[in-house]
């Protein structure tokens, strides 16, 4: 079965015989492999593509023929839009290659006839879609060229036609701001400054307010450090830094927007990790901390603010100092982590469990310092419900702990099994748990619990060979 491409903003249908192709010039008339080029482009079959997409242009290099390139630019410029994610994929990558060797072709009159073929003002409701796609992946072709930095005005242009698409998120999930920051890492700080900057002000001052214009902000603010310094920030927010007192009441209302976003994505938002680094940067990490995170995400219901807060805490490991790393592990976002894992035991709950696994583990493979190592691995067993650690004895992400931090970290049990202070503990209760007087006798119950579980933490360390004891 082919897939045959309509004009109609890319819509496909099957048919078993290639359909006619109109051409009232001629011009394929007289070689259907040409059109052979652009059923291949489409095709499932990645090498397919590629060779397809070498195979076109090496046609094109040797007939020279202006009415063949003509075609070949309407023709992937129309495939843009195709209904499926091969095809689009296989036209922008050969439109890029095209105006990347055939430099007589404009990038302002392609990014036109992109818009114009995929408008998306005109579009019908079934074809937003396949425009918003359109859209995209045209600029995505002219960032891959090679040639936008060398046309400030485009640039300017594409940056624009990235933040419209940003309302498409549904389709377009986090590619356009993902092509944006490349699009700004290819851009010379000159033309930053003397085109961008005035251009985007209006989006720059208003950072404070939407998920996309402040992360537009903060992608500048890492490449382009030197022309974004406090006197120019001062201007643009009213403060000299990004993370102040002043402007925490409208980056936890951001943030919050941002984790609702992605309520069915189950990801970090870009935003609220850029958000973090810029913290490390200005040196208010705490602060950061302790009023977005802890003041504000976790004020809310348990739900998208607090997995959110989750994804943070898991994603920050790697940039922590052993300070940092000490502090964000015994604060509040790990209270309610160990109240999550109680809570998601019940049958048909949300289980975070493994994404925040998944965190550590890359943190543990990463990370060669034994003491930051030894930190998060005594953050997380410290944390307990009436002494019971609430992550599991048999923790798979020991594996990848170096022998030193190991060694500490066996010591540290031997003695906690022999001198337990649970004071020193995370310790957390349900509410049943606290409507509970606490005695004696469940002080002695909590240190018991929590022995069993170092006995079960010990034999397992004992036990897997994939955890390294020795060199």
């Amino acid at each position: 079965m082919l897939a045959v491409m309509q004009t109609n903003m890319g819509e496909i249908e099957d048919s078993t015989v290639r359909p006619k192709v109109t051409d009232a010039k001629g011009i394929l008339k007289q070689n259907r492999q040409f059109l052979d080029y652009f059923w291949d482009i489409a095709k499932p079959e990645r090498e397919i593509r590629l060779k397809a997409v070498e195979d076109l242009i090496e046609h094109l290099k040797q007939s020279e023929k202006p009415d063949e390139l003509q075609y070949s630019l309407k023709r992937l410029v129309d495939g843009l839009s195709h209904t499926r994610d091969d095809a689009r994929s296989g036209y922008s990558v050969a439109l890029a290659q095209l105006l990347s060797v055939f430099e007589e072709i404009s990038l302002k009159s392609t990014l036109d006839s992109v818009k114009e073929k995929h408008n998306l003002q005109t579009a019908k409701k079934k074809f937003i879609r396949n425009a918003a796609f359109g859209n995209f992946f045209g600029v995505l072709a002219l960032s891959q060229s090679t040639r936008l930095h060398k046309e400030p005005q485009v640039v300017l242009e594409c940056v624009r036609l990235l933040q419209s698409l940003s309302q498409y998120r549904e389709h377009l999930r986090d590619l356009p701001r993902k092509t944006m920051v490349d699009i700004l890492s290819e851009t010379s700080k000159e033309v930053f400054e003397e085109v961008l900057l005035s251009a985007l002000q209006s989006d720059l001052t208003s950072a404070l307010n939407t998920p996309e214009q402040l992360e537009l902000l903060l992608v500048a603010l890492q490449k382009f450090p030197s022309v974004l310094k406090p006197k120019k920030l001062k201007k643009l927010l009213g403060t000299t830094a990004v993370i102040t007192k002043e402007n925490m009441p409208k980056l936890v209302e951001v943030l919050k927007t941002a984790a609702r976003s992605v309520k069915k994505e189950n990801i970090l938002p870009p935003v609220a990790f850029d958000l973090l680094q810029v913290s490390l940067r200005e040196d208010n990490f705490e602060m950061f901390w302790n009023e977005a995170i802890i003041k504000g995400m976790l004020s809310e219901m348990p739900g998208p603010t607090h997995y959110l807060s989750f994804r943070l805490l898991g994603a920050c490991l790697p940039l922590l100092s052993v300070a940092q790393l000490e502090f964000v592990l015994s604060a509040d976002v790990m209270t309610h982590y160990g109240q999550h894992m109680l809570s998601a035991q019940l049958a048909d709950r949300f289980k975070f469990a493994p994404e925040m696994e998944k965190y550590v583990s890359e943190f543990m493979q990463g990370c060669a310092d034994a003491d930051k190592q030894l930190v998060v691995a005594l953050g997380f067993t410290q944390l307990t419900n009436q002494g019971y650690p609430v992550v599991p004895s048999c923790w798979k992400d020991l594996e990848h702990m170096g022998l030193s931090a190991l060694q500490k970290y066996v010591e540290w049990l031997m003695e906690a099994f022999c001198k337990p202070q649970l004071e020193k503990c995370l310790d957390f209760s349900t509410r049943r748990q606290k409507g509970n007087q606490e005695t004696e006798a469940e002080s002695d119950s909590c240190v018991a619990r929590f022995r069993k579980w170092i006995i079960l933490r010990l034999t397992f360390i004992g036990e897997n060979h994939q955890i390294k004891k020795s060199h």
